[in-house]
């Protein structure tokens, strides 16, 4: 199959980026772009866009640490070519299991041709990894987004065709177990001590069941310390896109999401609020900090829930005082909810908060939303 490539050069190292430009523009004519700095965390997909790129090559030498990021953000968009000066194993194996599917220690013009031959034979019959990975973070405490982490994951496993995974990274408040009345003996910390050893044997040990879905919940104890680094966050999603269609992480704020590099490498990070005051204002300040931390605002999802326009601001006055407009608006459906958490399921699918979520689901998904039939197929997957 001829493939027609527009490479996409990052690197910092000038004599580097002028001897490999000139070796795509042999082979690729006025097709490359070229940066000469890495993008921040988090604008990976979007450079990815506006170039038009369909392949990576990247510096993985002249800051390691903040190439390792990259390449896991670009691997599921493009093939990645890493470049070092030297054949190093240990970072070889590194960069392949951030996504790289190349590594060039002489990046001469036979050693490029041989990578686009070898991706071109390889077009078509391998597929990507191409999981999403959704991050659902409260606006202020209380918003609710445990809930809605939990009734999504239950949504997107609708038809029980797609893998799901639903992790909970909130040590403190361990919502997720406490939701589903699960008990587990291992959870995320457990996974990140032995990542150096994962595979899916010992993932598999690690995951507990709920009604088809897989959930790595939070540590029983709240004084465990569970410590991500953004690299290791880009690590996580890579091997997660690869298992699972969807993997939804419950979050326990925006701060935690992208100090811990969730937030730049999820496909939208959905934030949650009401339209009460104090969650706005709340709100307002996380947008802020996202604003400052993961670079790439087109992923952010607003999420107004519980909302009654009798009391509170108005869709339209929030949109005016954040500055975004909610993505999907929830429904207010107390009862309902306080059924579920004592059952210790989601909502059923004909109560309206389910429906809105179904709704929420379609739309991630880019898919017309469709109403499904009533009954108690959701909650029957997760009553034990």
């Amino acid at each position: 199959m001829s493939v027609t490539w527009k490479p996409l050069l990052i690197s910092p190292d000038p004599d580097l980026a002028r001897r490999l430009a000139a070796v795509l523009d042999e082979l690729t004519p006025g097709a490359a772009a070229v940066r000469t700095e890495y993008p921040p965390m988090g604008a990976m997909a979007a450079l990815a866009r506006e170039s038009g790129s369909n392949i990576c090559f990247l510096d993985a030498a002249t800051n390691a640490e903040h190439a390792q990021f990259l390449i896991a953000e670009a691997a599921p968009l493009v093939p990645v070519a890493a470049l070092h000066h030297r054949n190093d194993a240990d970072l070889i194996l590194r960069c392949l299991r951030r996504g790289a599917c190349e590594y060039l220690a002489d990046p001469g013009l036979e050693a490029v041709r041989s990578v686009f031959e070898r991706l071109a034979r390889a077009h078509g019959s391998a597929s990507r990894p191409t999981g999403a990975v959704y991050c659902v973070v409260p606006g202020k405490p209380g918003s609710g987004a445990s809930s809605l982490a939990v009734q999504l994951a239950a949504e997107l496993r609708a038809g029980g065709k797609a893998r799901v995974l639903l992790v909970d990274g909130d040590p403190m408040n361990g919502s997720v177990a406490f939701q589903l009345k699960l008990k587990s003996e291992f959870h995320l910390g457990d996974a990140l001590r032995d990542w150096h050893r994962m595979d899916d044997d010992l993932w598999a040990r690690l995951m507990i069941p709920a009604g088809g879905v897989d959930v790595l919940p939070a540590p029983e104890s709240a004084a465990t310390r569970i410590e991500v680094s953004p690299a290791t966050a880009a690590s996580l999603c890579g091997f997660w896109r690869e298992r699972y269609a969807f993997t939804v992480l419950d979050l326990p704020d925006v701060r935690a999401a992208v100090d811990c590099g969730f937030a730049a490498v999820a496909d939208s990070l959905l934030l949650v609020t009401t339209n009460e005051l104090a969650a706005l204002q709340s709100t307002r300040r996380a947008i802020g900090y996202f604003d400052s931390g993961a670079a790439d605002r087109t992923r952010l999802r607003l999420i107004l829930n519980r909302y009654m326009p009798a009391t509170g601001l108005k869709r339209e006055d929030i949109k005016t005082a954040l500055g975004l407009e909610p993505f999907e608006i929830l429904a207010n459906d107390y009862e309902v909810m306080q059924t579920a958490l004592l059952d210790g399921r989601p909502a059923p699918p004909n109560s309206r908060f389910a429906q809105s979520v179904q709704a929420l689901g379609a739309r991630l998904e880019h898919k017309p939303a469709a109403a499904k039939p009533n009954g108690s197929w959701i909650s029957a997957l997760f009553h034990r």
